[in-house]
């Protein structure tokens, strides 16, 4: 059974919380297979120049937020460092990282750069426009 991974921004985590049970998270950007913890810090780790270790030593690096009763939905956070890293980088330095990122733990090898840098690129829009907007990032897990 796959993971599905529905990243998206709130103004805080009681809003994030919200997101636990309803349908589509509006706005959300559909990362299916992108762990919010292992994953996202590689990408972090890659924007901001960070170590790995340092990036998942932060508090707010995939920090529970909600739950559902037997975990099959739960709701994390994401770090002010990889939102502003996304929303300030250029369109290089997301290439760039999109194809570093696929060498990292997590991916096969075998996933496309350009499908990779869409998906970086849509990353950095969420965080662009969350970042505009006071608003911090999250994934819904959903088993």
């Amino acid at each position: 059974m796959g993971a599905w991974m529905d990243y998206f921004s709130a103004v805080d985590d009681e809003t994030a919380a919200e997101q636990l049970d309803v349908g589509e998270v509006p706005g959300a950007v559909c990362g299916n297979g992108i762990d919010p913890a292992v994953m996202i810090a590689h990408l972090e780790s890659l924007l901001t120049g960070r170590g790995y270790e340092e990036v998942r030593a932060q508090s707010r690096q995939c920090a529970l937020v909600a739950q559902e009763g037997d975990c099959a939905v739960i709701v994390t956070t994401l770090t002010e460092g990889v939102r502003d890293a996304l929303a300030g980088a250029e369109p290089w330095e997301l290439r760039s990282a999109a194809v570093a990122w696929g060498r990292t733990e997590g991916f096969d090898g075998d996933e496309a750069e350009d499908e990779l840098t869409a998906l970086v690129e849509s990353f950095a829009e969420l965080a662009r426009l969350a970042r505009a907007s006071g608003q911090r990032l999250y994934c819904r897990v959903s088993m």
